[in-house]
Parts: C-alpha cells; sequence; structure tokens
C-alpha cells in the first residue's frame, strides 16, 4: 500500500517531463515556423516588388519597341525618297550628257565654221574685197568665235549689240548634220536662231551630190536645231557630217 502513492508520483513526476519537454519543443517548432514565415513574407515581398519592377521596364520596352518602329517606318520613308531622288539625279545626268554631246558637235561644228569664214576673209583679203566686205567678214568672223566659246561653256550667249550675225552669202542657208537620231527619226543641225534659222524651215540632206532625205525643224536653239525628217522623203540613212540646205 505504501508502493502505490510512490508509483503514483513517480508517474505523475514522469508526465510532468514529459509535458515539459513537449511544451518545449513545440515552442521551438513554433518560433521556427514564425521565422521561416516571415522570410517567405519577406521573399514574397521582394518578389513583389521585383514582379512590378520587370512590369515597368516591360512597358518602357513596349514604348521603346513602339518608337523604334516609327523610327524604321521613317527610315524606309526617306530611304525610298532617297532612291527616287537618286533615279531621278541618274536622269537628269543623262540627259545633261546628251545635252553636253550636242554642245559638244555644235563646238566642233562652230570651230570648222570659223575656220572657213576664216578661209573666205582670205580669199577676199586676196581679191581685193571692199574695206566695207572685209569688215563684214570680220564682225562675222568674231561673233562666230564668241558662240563657238559661249558653247564651250555649255550655255548660249545673246548676240552683242552691233555684232553681224549674217552669213557669207556662199553659206547662206547651209549648215551640217551633228547628230542623227534613232532610226532616221530627227537630226540636229548646227543651223541656230543666230543664223536665221526658224521654226518650220524645210532643208534637203545631201550626201555628196544625192539628196537623201528633206528634214523640218521643230525645236531652235541660238547654235543648234533640231529638224524632224520626213518619212516620205527618206532614200538612205543619214550620218553625222552630211551637209543641208535650206529650201527657200
Amino acid at each position: 500500500m505504501h508502493r502505490l502513492p510512490l508509483i503514483l508520483c513517480l508517474v505523475a513526476l514522469l508526465g510532468s517531463t514529459l509535458s515539459a519537454v513537449l511544451y518545449f519543443r513545440i515552442g521551438n517548432s513554433k518560433q521556427m515556423l514564425e521565422l521561416r514565415l516571415n522570410d517567405v513574407t519577406a521573399r514574397a515581398a521582394r518578389l513583389d516588388v521585383d514582379l512590378a519592377t520587370a512590369n515597368g521596364q516591360n512597358s518602357a520596352l513596349g514604348t521603346r519597341v513602339a518608337s523604334l518602329d516609327v523610327e524604321l517606318t521613317r527610315a524606309k520613308g526617306k530611304l525610298e525618297t532617297a532612291e527616287a531622288r537618286a533615279a531621278q539625279l541618274d536622269r537628269h545626268l543623262s540627259d545633261t550628257k546628251s545635252v553636253l554631246a550636242v554642245y559638244e558637235g555644235t563646238t566642233r561644228a562652230l570651230g570648222d565654221e570659223v575656220a572657213a569664214h576664216r578661209r573666205d576673209l582670205d580669199a577676199s583679203r586676196a581679191s581685193n574685197a571692199s574695206p566695207e566686205a572685209v569688215q563684214a567678214y570680220k564682225n562675222t568672223v568674231a561673233e562666230l568665235e564668241r558662240q563657238l566659246a559661249t558653247a564651250r561653256n555649255g550655255a548660249a550667249l545673246p548676240s552683242a549689240a552691233g555684232a553681224s550675225t549674217a552669213v557669207f552669202s556662199s553659206r547662206a542657208g547651209r549648215a551640217t548634220v551633228l547628230t542623227v537620231g534613232a532610226q532616221n527619226a530627227f537630226v540636229v543641225l548646227n543651223f541656230g536662231s543666230a543664223r536665221g534659222a526658224q521654226l518650220g524651215q524645210k532643208l534637203s540632206v545631201h550626201q555628196g551630190n544625192a539628196t537623201v532625205a528633206t528634214v523640218q525643224i521643230s525645236d531652235v536653239r541660238a547654235n543648234f536645231s533640231v529638224a524632224q525628217v520626213l518619212p516620205e522623203s527618206l532614200r538612205g540613212v543619214l550620218q553625222k557630217g552630211d551637209s543641208a540646205v535650206l529650201i527657200r
């Protein structure tokens, strides 16, 4: 009978010990769980901040992409404009080369004509021509030399005041073919307004003693003119250097 209370005391003491142990273990577990919960909460907060930052960066990138698309569209438009401008400049360059070729032909023709007039002047001097005729020849040669210098510069200047633009009677209404158009459609003549060329005038084109075509002036410049070949009159292949005579 005396052992029973002792056993009960031992059981109570053991139960208290186990309760204390369990309390401390549960307390430690709770503290650890709270620490882990706080750590997870902090990490979640940092992730929220990172997510908000990423969303902001994504929005900024979207705006930047849209801006780059606009700039790309503008750049494409500028490139297309530049390509169109380059094509236009190529056409202008081709036209300029064509005009330059005409001016070069005109320059050569005027040089030949100056030489011919000088020969006429020398012949006139040798034949004791009147002073008035010699002076007229001199004026004509001076005017042709001025036109030659103008043609070499690529532009036509107005005739000087008082300068003679008449041609010698032996060369009146005569011209030389400088250029022949495609399929003999037109010719360029060294016969311009300075020598009395007018729209609508007709000239016969010769190769030696043979008449090969009749042309009609359709465009007149200071030192040269463009004449259309009348198809029904064509009797051969026109060539550079052919002579032309004004039909009165």
